[in-house]
């Protein structure tokens, strides 16, 4: 098998490797949170109003409405529509009209609209009581909540406990709505309730869809996040270094996962005002993303500059290494043959341990900085993606918890920056020339002092070694961007930042050991 192909292989299963692992910090979300998660994805069918004129006011064209209906007929005040688009689909939740669509691709049967809209009568009740107001007073301000002039949502009932729709007296995800359809099967019949196969299909992409979801890691309550096609919130709880010590594994969360996140939340909470602020204050600043942006930027920093002083003396070890290439140019082109010559080849390889030894230089100290690195990364990516602070707003609006590659493929809105097209452009170019330029200066100066050296004929060992060298450094550079791409735009922006302090950090070994001449043979 050829050289190339062998790496080639490496590198898919590297990237392979990298994802899986990546997947086993665990999630910080409660089983409440969840379902909070779930409701905010898909709350179902139902549009309230508070008279049947404010409903046929709010129609719009090219969308087809039910009749306006009061939702209890002991209340006047909450009125119900559904709306459906010109493909026949519900809108008020795109996950709900994509389980119906797949449904109907695969055969299944799939339940009526009064089964979608008697669901959402239950959770709407349950949801009043929960909130200690009755059916009979209740107006669509006490179910939806309002908007203060500051713009700040004061939730409503369904906002506060609408996820009771799934979450189960038990701490059980999915045990409520098993009993309400176990309820409206009696109540409705068989024929205008969800199939078995349906259920399946509605429980399993939807756990798919939420389990993306991951921003559940605060220092303390709130509401966070922006889930579901409307950008709702949902209430978190506070969690402490000790709960992450009973996550998955343990140690990657206890020792890196949530004291990042923890940094983070707590740098946001400094720049959005911190204890001066009101809770709405807090939001509205949170709104705009700028808090975020500058605790991402003073967090990785901090994790860089740890890094960089934990893998500092490797670090040197490589700069040293870069230093000595024009003696072991020398030492390579006195065995031209060392490609074919097992002698040449073993003699050459004898001269440069020497080297290495002389000017106390590890050649193996690459491998070194990447074990160290490695479980950091993986620590600081699930940091990224459990921060609920992150998920929170967005800047230039890019929501730092979607993905780059998600946005970029949503051109409904283009050439306007609604969703943040131009931003996670933009932010993925920066980090891909940050990216480069930060595996190719140190190579440049390498290559700059190699060129001084007086060749006495090409090397096929050393030629072939460069070309490797090459290769895995693109190969490592594309898995980067690659991932750049998947990943949340908070992992973009740390890597951009990172990037930035890799340069520094190379300009600054690079100082710290020049003039030192290297003891050569």
């Amino acid at each position: 098998m050829k050289k190339t192909h062998k790496l080639g292989i490496l590198t898919v299963g590297l990237l392979a490797a990298t994802f899986a692992i990546s997947g086993c910090t665990a999630s910080f979300c409660s089983n409440e949170e969840k379902s909070r998660i779930l409701f905010a994805v898909e709350p179902g069918v139902s549009m309230y109003y508070e008279s049947e004129a404010a409903a046929i006011a709010a129609r719009k064209e090219n969308y087809t409405y039910t009749d306006p209906a009061k939702v209890w007929s002991s209340n006047d005040n909450v009125w119900r529509m559904v709306e459906t688009n010109s493909n026949g689909e519900y809108t008020k939740s795109n996950q709900l009209a994509a389980i119906i669509n797949n449904a109907k691709s695969n055969g299944y049967y799939v339940p009526s609209l009064d089964y979608f809209v008697a669901l959402d009568t239950i959770v709407a009740e349950k949801a009043l009581a929960a909130a200690s107001i009755s059916v009979e007073s209740a107006s669509v301000t006490d179910l939806l909540g309002y908007n203060k002039e500051n713009g700040y949502h004061v939730q409503g009932a369904l906002d506060k406990f609408g996820y009771l729709k799934f979450y189960g007296d038990d701490d059980i995800v999915w045990g409520y709505y098993d009993v309400v359809n176990a309820k409206l099967k009696l109540e409705l019949g068989d024929e205008k309730c969800p199939s078995n196969d349906f259920v399946n299909l509605y429980k399993n992409t939807m756990n798919t869809a939420t389990n993306n979801y991951r921003s559940c890691i605060a220092t303390v309550d709130g509401e966070y996040g922006s889930y579901g096609q409307n950008g709702a919130s949902i209430s978190i709880t506070g969690k402490s270094w000790g709960d992450a010590w009973h996550k998955g594994g343990a140690v990657l969360e206890g020792l890196i996962v949530y004291p990042v996140a923890w940094m983070v939340d707590q740098f946001a909470y400094l720049f959005a005002g911190g204890s001066n602020c009101t809770p709405e204050q807090l939001a509205l600043a949170y709104a705009g993303g700028v808090p975020q942006l500058l605790a991402l930027l003073v967090v990785t920093v901090i994790v860089r500059l740890f890094i960089f002083l934990v893998t500092f003396k490797t670090t040197l070890s490589q700069q040293k290494m870069q230093r000595l290439q024009p003696e072991i140019a020398k030492i390579q082109a006195k065995y031209p043959n060392a490609n074919t010559n097992q002698a040449q080849k073993q003699r050459m390889a004898e001269e440069q341990m020497k080297l290495y030894k002389k000017n106390k230089v590890n050649p193996l100290s690459s491998l070194l900085t990447l074990i160290i690195q490695f479980p950091i990364f993986i620590g600081v990516w699930g940091a990224m993606t459990g921060s609920a602070v992150l998920s929170t707003g967005a800047v230039l609006n890019l929501n730092l918890s979607s993905s780059i590659w998600n946005t970029l493929t949503n051109v409904s809105q283009l050439p306007s920056n609604n969703t943040g097209w131009w931003t996670a452009l933009v932010l993925i170019i920066l980090m891909s020339v940050a990216q480069f330029m930060a595996m190719k200066v140190p190579q440049w100066i390498s290559k700059i002092r190699t060129k001084k050296v007086a060749r006495l004929g090409k090397n096929p060992a050393q030629t072939s070694q460069n070309r490797t060298m090459t290769i895995v450094s693109y190969v490592m550079l594309i898995m980067i961007i690659v991932m750049g791409f998947t990943l949340p735009a908070a992992m973009g922006v740390y890597w951009f930042i990172g990037a930035i302090v890799s340069l520094i950090q190379t300009l600054i070994t690079q100082l710290l050991i020049t003039g030192r001449k290297p003891k050569n043979n």
